[in-house]
């Protein structure tokens, strides 16, 4: 890598030059990139535009008013967006994602796929020093007065509907909530300073080892968005009690790894089954196949394949790393940049809309649904006006952007 300053002329030839429009990025570069055979200068330097030949883009940090208008002819626009679209709900359309030639997402269908991004490798599935047999974990629930099921969220307003279901779950079976959602039970101090940014370490995953189950429910319903939510409970060999990812059962180590949510009809339903598990050894260590199994390990050869062959590795840091998502990004983008012409589209992300939520007693909805649907409706809306800005190849303004959006809405003209 070679980092460049106002003073530094370029004496390599560069294939191409990318530029990050994106900028409340915490950091500041203008470098050089040796990605394989080809050498590509990224930049944040929004002077470079005109030299440009692909524009970078951080889908947690778009803002809709702000893109590179008018767009040069052939000049290549990339999303990175390994976060679902609840914080920019104009990301997941057709009429936004059309005008981008790459994306990185996490569904198996963008660029640069990033579906297993929170599970660091294989072997971590499949290890042995963490997890703890149920007559174990019988003792742990004995002694300490811990319940058969943890749950450790502080986003209490999802669209899913997660804290609703987990209250309705409390109601049939002890729940150990240690997070700022219906928080009932507090951390070990140890743990209780900024464990949030240190989800996989060892003292957070001994501590969670020793729970039966683990609600594994996701912020948001799209079809390969899969967090540590998921990940992590198969890690230390607790059951997940899942729901989020439409595909998840194409991602579990083997055929039955987690207990899925749209399998029981309500919480009541689920808490009964869980109680059965308890009591059966046989049953619930089949959830765990592969922990205890060390013939079969992992038996699911799409997961597998996709660990061997994704392009990048696992970060908790995202940023700073010569490895990181980022850097990733950078070098894969660099070496298509003389590519044929490619155009994104909503399989991208394949989020339901309207928003999908958790099954509640007698059809009950979230809290927060209705804000939700609405919120999801305007976004839709939103990616309708930047097709049509964007169709005119000119610059416009957020108060431009801000009254033509009302006026749409008034006029319902996004349903």
């Amino acid at each position: 890598m070679t980092r460049l300053d106002s003073q530094s002329s370029i004496s390599l030839e560069v294939n191409s030059e990318l530029l990050w429009w994106t900028q409340d990025m915490s950091w500041r570069y203008d470098e050089i990139r040796h990605c394989g055979l080809k050498i590509c200068r990224v930049t944040n330097n929004r002077y470079r535009f005109r030299h440009s030949q692909m524009v970078l883009f951080y889908g947690s940090n778009l803002k809709l008013y702000d893109f590179p208008m008018p767009r040069y002819d052939n000049q290549l626009w990339a999303l990175l967006h390994e976060e679902s679209p609840r914080n920019v709900p104009f990301v997941p359309h057709d009429d936004f994602l059309q005008h981008f030639n790459f994306t990185s997402t996490f569904s198996r269908y963008s660029s640069i796929p990033l579906t297993t991004q929170y599970l660091p490798q294989a072997s971590d599935l499949t290890r042995s020093d963490i997890h703890m047999g149920l007559s174990s974990k019988n003792v742990y629930q004995h002694d300490m007065s811990l319940a058969p099921v943890v749950f450790l969220q502080t986003d209490c307003n999802t669209i899913s509907g997660r804290e609703d279901y987990v209250r309705e779950l409390m109601k049939h079976i002890p729940v150990d909530s240690y997070g700022g959602c219906l928080h009932n039970r507090d951390l070990p101090e140890s743990m209780q300073n900024d464990y949030l940014n240190h989800l996989y370490s060892p003292t957070i995953l001994h501590f969670l080892a020793r729970y039966k189950f683990m609600i594994a429910i996701e912020n948001g319903v799209c079809e390969d968005y899969i967090t540590e939510k998921f990940w992590r409970p198969l890690i230390i060999g607790v059951i997940p009690i899942y729901f989020g990812s439409t595909s998840i059962r194409d991602w579990q180590p083997n055929n039955d790894s987690a207990i899925f949510i749209e399998d029981f009809p309500n919480a009541g339903a689920l808490a009964a089954y869980l109680q059965q598990l308890e009591l059966n050894e046989t049953a619930y260590n089949a959830y765990l196949h592969h922990k205890i199994d060390l013939v079969k390990g992992i038996q699911n050869q799409r997961l597998i394949h996709e660990l061997k062959t994704r392009s990048y590795q696992f970060q908790e840091d995202r940023t700073n790393d010569e490895n990181s998502l980022f850097r990733k990004f950078e070098c894969a983008m660099c070496k298509r940049t003389k590519l044929p012409l490619q155009q994104a589209s909503k399989r991208h992300y394949n989020c339901s809309f309207p928003p999908v939520h958790v099954p509640l007693k007698n059809h009950k909805e979230p809290k927060f649904a209705a804000d939700w649907r609405s919120m999801m409706g305007v976004g839709r809306c939103q990616a309708k006006l930047l097709d049509a800005f964007w169709r005119t190849n000119l610059n416009y303004t957020k108060n431009e952007f801000e009254s033509r959006l009302n006026d749409m809405l008034d006029k319902r003209l996004c349903n």
